[in-house]
């Protein structure tokens, strides 16, 4: 399965990696992975479209990570934007519905 790190637009803060997850973490998409994140801070269901990378309106831009071996998941911001800049690439810019 695909590994993912969200990261919200405004404030570039990470909002989740789903390795974090262990094998609840295993989505494959990133709108998936921004709902995994949702329902672990306990945040009401809601829906996503996916937009341009340049896009204004994105609130997420979630990045795939392809690494071998790379399960181990990121403790803090450093080290989930280390990994992006790394060993990731842009998989989607996200907009979200009924926020």
């Amino acid at each position: 399965m695909a590994r993912f790190i969200a990261i919200e637009r405004k404030t570039g803060h990470v909002y989740g990696d789903t390795a974090r997850f262990g094998s609840k973490g295993e989505v494959t998409s990133p709108a998936d992975a921004v709902c995994l994140f949702d329902r672990h801070a306990g945040r009401a269901m809601r829906g996503f479209g996916y937009v341009k990378a340049d896009s204004d309106a994105a609130q997420y831009d979630v990045f795939e990570i392809r690494r071998p071996g790379s399960g181990d998941a990121s403790v803090n911001d450093h080290e989930a934007q280390a990994l992006i800049e790394d060993h990731g690439s842009l998989a989607a810019s996200l907009v979200t519905y009924n926020s």
